[in-house]
């Protein structure tokens, strides 16, 4: 017997919103600025040295995943990993009228993603779930819930 591993969610219809990806060239673009065994850190070369961007790759073993998730039939396999994409970006407001007005900003995005180290788990099913996530956070309308959630409304008011 075959075994199969699938979520037990039903509302997976296909949305008419599509998120177009940039082409970082992670490789070519960016240089290594620190690296040890659990970090890589990178910065980008096509921004300027004082408006930075950096993208910083992260992982650690963990003991077990933390979870609010009721687990009925929990896996044998408790041990995980966890790893974690950091996107730091510099944003930079200037004024046409004032050549000496300047103001930079932080903004800072993380992907965490957390699971038991179980060969039932691949990289198409973390895939799924992050596209889950991102789904989140896009009403259907193409706009974003970020408005809402920068007032701290967490609460999602339309779909």
């Amino acid at each position: 017997m075959a075994k199969t591993s699938s979520f037990g969610y039903q509302n997976a219809d296909a949305s008419t919103q599509t998120v177009a990806l940039k082409s970082l060239h992670l490789t070519s673009n960016y240089a290594l600025t620190a690296e040890d065994a659990n970090n890589a850190v990178l910065s980008n070369r096509t921004a300027p040295i004082d408006a930075e961007e950096l993208v910083t790759f992260r992982t650690r073993n963990i003991a077990s995943v933390n979870t609010d998730l009721n687990i009925q039939n929990p896996s044998k396999v408790k041990s995980g990993i966890q790893y974690q994409v950091q996107l730091e970006d510099t944003l930079v407001t200037t004024d046409t009228d004032d050549a000496s007005f300047r103001v930079d900003e932080p903004v800072v995005a993380l992907l965490t993603i957390r699971h038991p180290r179980s060969g039932n788990i691949t990289e198409a099913h973390i895939g799924e779930i992050f596209v889950r996530l991102i789904s989140s956070l896009m009403k259907e309308d193409g706009s974003w819930r970020f408005a809402d959630l920068m007032r701290g409304a967490e609460r999602p008011i339309a779909d």
